[in-house]
């Protein structure tokens, strides 16, 4: 299974280990998060959520080759997973070593508390894929980060150091590979003690006036997304990167 699930001390773990495709995320371990937070909102023995990749990469995105081939599979269970995500009503931390890329991204813009090593890198590169953001990641990141920034990282599909992503504060906190492990276990141990009701409450208000402008923000994009997808430069795009080539992009 690609995706690893373990509960313990009111943690709830998901492991995403896929690393002979470099941690990319199929539509089958979209749907299988997804009913692991679907049953874990009304497990009373899960207090907290802990996403995790690999020790050499965190996540290389969705699959792309199953984009490709299977593009409906995979955009359903992508948009079923983000709104679980985004209703999920307990705290979710994200623990990074190495690259995190497109998709993936954007699930941690979701979490609530993210550490990630010092090695670790981050990339939405969209634009350079002929595509647009998606589920309200473009929203976030400029509420976030500025807007001089976020058009800085997204228009130019620049790549973003652990170091840049605390500064433009889209991660919390940042750590040497010997330390994350110990600052991550400590969070999420603080996280299970701590009254749940009280954690849930505050959750709900720090998050609740941001999710309701996400959810215009993540129509607008998906709407501008589903056109750009579309194009003949997508197509180019993706059909370049699986083929290991340059793209060459025309005027439509």
């Amino acid at each position: 299974m690609a995706i690893l699930s373990n509960t313990d001390f009111g943690i709830l773990r998901l492991t995403i280990s896929r690393a002979q495709k470099r941690n990319s995320i199929n539509a089958e371990m979209f749907d299988t998060m997804t009913e692991a937070l679907s049953r874990a909102a009304s497990d009373d023995a899960v207090r907290v959520v802990l996403l995790q990749g690999g020790e050499q990469i965190f996540s290389a995105g969705a699959d792309l080759e199953e984009m490709r081939s299977q593009p409906e599979v995979l955009d359903r269970a992508m948009t079923n997973f983000f709104a679980a995500l985004r209703a999920f009503p307990k705290p979710v931390v994200a623990q990074v070593m190495g690259p995190c890329v497109g998709d993936a991204l954007s699930m941690l813009l979701y979490c609530d508390l993210v550490y990630a090593s010092e090695r670790a890198l981050f990339s939405l590169p969209c634009v350079a894929l002929g595509q647009t953001t998606r589920f309200g990641s473009a929203f976030i990141m400029a509420a976030a980060a500025g807007l001089p920034r976020a058009t800085e990282k997204l228009m130019l599909s620049e790549p973003i150091t652990a170091a840049e992503a605390l500064e433009m504060r889209i991660i919390t906190g940042i750590a040497d590979d010997e330390s994350l492990d110990n600052l991550v276990a400590s969070k999420v141990a603080r996280l299970a003690v701590l009254p749940p009701g009280a954690v849930r409450a505050m959750k709900a208000l720090l998050t609740g006036p941001r999710n309701k402008a996400l959810e215009v923000a993540a129509e607008e994009e998906e709407a501008v997304w589903r056109r750009q997808a579309g194009s003949a430069e997508a197509a180019e795009a993706l059909a370049a990167f699986l083929e290991g080539r340059k793209p060459a992009f025309r005027p439509e």
